[in-house]
């Protein structure tokens, strides 16, 4: 062999051994200087956490040290895309090939319990409706103490001066079907929600007429969800909020004005008079001009899409023609509104 051949040879060696080398340290997750967990690390990995969001979790957790390494393997492995959401209890130092194992095949029997989210609840009645879901070990105490550790959307206006009675997520935990488990905090079950209306509002986007926010919009959308029953009326119903909106005519909607009573912590009243609609509230739109300062509760998609997207009508009034169905009539003007009003009434 000749001498070039044998230098050949060796760099070739040093080569591989030095790949070896690295990979080796690359599967064990080696890197960054990160400290590992001094112990197990109990970990909730949400619904439609992508591979990177979840090797970020785990290096925050004190589970791995290099989140770009734990990325890179399990893109390298095939299986990024496999990673089960749930809670896990994980042992920190993990080898990248045995914590991705772990991760494809998902949570070891956890208990769980599932509650149903839906659409027009305010915050207290979410958080009742968890508390009394089957299975739930959280008690509303527990609910309403975990609720003041999640972090509000960035969308939500820093500035925004919350009236007295006021709830700072209302609106924002999104009516859903989730399945929990019973070991989760809850924090981690209401930022679930939170996410969820965060990810929706997101998709959808703000409403371009009048320029409204997102925030402004998942206001908008929680009337929609008040006054619609039937699913077809809703971007009608919708254009109708729109259009008052754009002249500045106050919105006159029962719902505000129930709210703000509620808020006042005065009892619910079961059926609105004379003196309820002069109620001086921040949330009344009978007494104040454009749209109440919070949601008056959690809209789903569909109303969300409609306070996006309204229908292009020229109606600005509506009553309800059909109490069994919820159906309305609409109108363009005040004395189409009083005659349908006369006529659907007999009077």
């Amino acid at each position: 062999m000749s001498n070039s051949s044998k230098v050949f040879l060796i760099v070739l060696i040093a080569m591989v051994g030095g790949g070896f080398y690295a990979f080796n340290q690359w599967n064990a997750g080696a890197s960054s200087g990160n400290e590992l967990a001094a112990g197990p690390v109990d970990l909730t990995i949400p619904e439609g956490t992508g591979a990177r969001a979840v090797s970020q979790l785990l290096e925050d957790n004190g589970v791995i040290t290099s989140a770009g390494a734990f990325t890179a393997f399990a893109a390298a492995d095939g299986r990024a895309n496999q990673i089960q959401a749930g809670f896990y209890t994980l042992q920190p130092g993990t080898s990248n090939e045995e914590l991705l194992d772990i991760l494809v095949t998902g949570p070891a029997g956890a208990e769980t319990f599932t509650v149903t989210i839906p659409e027009g609840l305010s915050v207290s009645e979410t958080l009742a409706r968890i508390a009394e879901a089957e299975g739930s070990q959280l008690t509303v105490e527990e609910l309403r103490a975990g609720l003041a550790l999640v972090a509000l959307p960035e969308w939500v206006p820093a500035d925004r001066e919350l009236p007295e009675g006021g709830e700072a997520f209302e609106g924002l935990l999104f009516p859903e079907t989730y399945e929990f488990t019973v070991e989760q905090p809850a924090e981690e079950v209401l930022t679930r929600l939170v996410q969820q209306t965060d990810t929706v509002l997101n998709r959808v986007g703000a409403a371009s007429r009048n320029e409204l926010t997102l925030y402004e919009t998942l206001v908008l959308a929680s009337l929609v969800e008040d006054e619609a029953r039937v699913a077809e009326e809703r971007p009608v119903i919708s254009s109708v909020i729109h259009n008052r909106l754009e002249i500045g005519q106050a919105l006159q909607i029962d719902a505000t004005v129930v709210y703000g009573i509620v808020a006042a912590g005065l009892e619910r009243p079961e059926r609105l008079v004379n003196e309820d609609y002069e109620f001086q509230s921040p949330w009344s739109t009978y007494v104040n001009a454009g749209l109440p300062p919070t949601p008056l509760s959690g809209a789903g998609e569909a109303s969300i899409q409609a306070a996006a997207q309204p229908a292009d009508t020229p109606f600005f009034y509506y009553v309800v023609e059909n109490p069994e169905t919820g159906e309305h009539r609409f109108s363009e003007t005040l004395e189409q509104h009083q005659a349908a009003i006369a006529e659907i009434r007999g009077s």
